[in-house]
């Protein structure tokens, strides 16, 4: 091995172990945007666990090592966010010992990490961090039974030219933070769980999303031909004009005295009466002595 070849696999190593020590490490900022939600008067419990946070998710992509501490931000939104849909917030050691909290709480939360992801510049067709967050609400009711659970799952997209971006990374993971903010604010008091614990506490309920628009359906039948009869059991629409009275009828319909002579039929002949008819001819008799 030459000289010149030994310095060009030890340059080539050296980079290797630069890369593989390369680190990523970015902190989640809490960013929200004032939500227009009517305020309910209600009191509520919020149960954060050690382990939501200080959660931080720790991810090696190739030579990259990625750190995204997502805990605290989460806290400071989420408690932004309760504290905006509801006019308390009541942090909570234990959801399921409360009964005891006096006044009582209308139900509890309780916020767990189920995914963090994301897409790199390299793993898409394009150069940009893709971003999905989703994380599971726990409701407990006053008494500490847990009720139900729901899903929330939030998108964020930020553009880069690097793998090693902070900053497009730390962009896109605050959209999907927003995104996912945005669902719980709509779609968690409409739970049907939900507002059956809202009703106990005697808070009124928030109105619901409107309902979709009556789907059209295609006539069973297609539209008759113009001049054709109307189907018997159709009812007459209102503002509709009564059916004429003078309608064609079938042949059914028509009386026997108004049945039409046949035509290209000659009249017949008067037949002559039976006493001026010739008498039949007789038939011949057979003669006894012969």
């Amino acid at each position: 091995m030459t000289m010149t070849t030994l310095r060009a696999a030890l340059a080539a190593s050296s980079l290797a172990l630069l890369a593989a020590c390369t680190t990523t490490s970015l902190d989640t900022k809490a960013q929200l945007p004032p939500p227009l939600l009517e305020q309910l008067p209600v009191r509520v419990g919020i149960h954060y666990s050690e382990e939501f946070s200080k959660y931080v998710h720790k991810e090696t992509r190739g030579s990259i090592d990625y750190e995204v501490n997502l805990g605290p931000a989460h806290v400071t939104n989420l408690d932004w966010l309760l504290k905006a849909m509801f006019r308390e917030l009541v942090p909570v050691d234990d959801p399921s010992r409360v009964s005891n909290i006096s006044p009582p709480l209308a139900f509890v939360l309780e916020p767990k990490f189920e995914e963090y992801s994301f897409l790199t510049p390299k793993d898409v067709a394009g150069e940009a961090f893709i971003v999905t967050i989703r994380y599971l609400l726990a409701v407990y009711d006053s008494n500490g039974a847990r009720v139900d659970s729901f899903a929330f799952t939030g998108y964020g997209r930020e553009k880069a030219r690097t793998l090693a971006s902070k900053e497009p990374l730390a962009t896109a993971t605050q959209r999907a933070m927003r995104d996912a903010g945005a669902k719980v604010a709509v779609e968690l008091t409409d739970q049907d769980s939900v507002r059956l614990l809202l009703r106990g506490a005697g808070s009124p309920l928030p109105a619901s999303p409107p309902a979709p628009p009556e789907v059209l359906k295609a006539p069973s039948e297609q539209p008759s031909a113009p001049g054709a009869s109307a189907p018997a059991d159709a009812k007459p629409q209102e503002g509709s004009p009564p059916p004429s009275e003078e309608q064609p009828r079938t042949e059914e319909e028509l009386p026997a005295e108004e049945e039409p002579p046949a035509e290209d039929e000659p009249p017949a002949e008067d037949e002559p009466p039976a006493e001026d008819q010739p008498p039949a001819t007789p038939p011949p008799q057979s003669s006894a002595g012969a």
